[in-house]
């Protein structure tokens, strides 16, 4: 079960956004796009962002409220639909990075660990039939008898699907692990 932080993210802004002089150049400064362009860059991000809190204080301590959208923070004047400020923000404070960290890495070794005890037990598995599917190929081989060979020729047909799904398997696991690993990258 996922929580969003802001589950009417996307819909805080509908009508006419204004984007102070400040918040202008910010944007500039941060994103590295031409002026005439920051106003429109800024109201399309902001009518994507989410809330975060309806009560923070501006770079002035007046009243505002703090919106974020792609590791961007924007600060939005209280009672009106109008951009202050705005500025990236890659780092966390160590009292929200720490205990997120952990968990973080928790994720990433229990994947790991779960992807080596699949992989092993897959390998083990792979080469117990490897070996069966060896002896039956042997058995066929020497057989004279038409009934045997159709007995050896079946069972190594339904080792050879047992394979091909323990390497189906294999590579869910490593498929699993991989989408982890993909999310971590938004909290680095």
């Amino acid at each position: 079960m996922s929580i969003a932080i802001d589950p009417q993210a996307g819909t805080h802004f509908i009508g006419k956004i204004f984007v102070t002089p400040h918040a202008l150049d910010r944007a500039v400064e941060h994103f590295g796009i031409d002026r005439s362009r920051a106003p429109m860059y800024v109201m399309d991000m902001l009518r994507k962002a989410a809330l975060i809190s309806e009560h923070v204080v501006d770079e002035d301590g007046k009243p505002a409220r703090m919106f974020a959208y792609r590791r961007t923070a924007f600060i939005v004047a209280l009672t009106e639909q109008t951009v202050l400020t705005l500025y990236p923000q890659h780092l966390a404070s160590e009292t929200i990075r720490n205990p997120i960290e952990r968990i973080i890495q928790r994720a990433v070794s229990a994947a790991e660990r779960k992807e080596k005890r699949e992989t092993k037990r897959i390998a083990v598995r792979k080469a117990e039939l490897s070996v069966e599917r060896a002896q039956l190929d042997l058995r066929r081989a020497k057989s004279e008898s038409e009934r045997v060979v159709a007995e050896m020729t079946a069972r190594i047909g339904l080792i050879d699907t047992e394979l091909a799904r323990l390497d189906r398997e294999l590579l869910d696991t490593q498929r699993e692990k991989t989408a982890i690993m993909k999310s971590v990258v938004a909290y680095v």
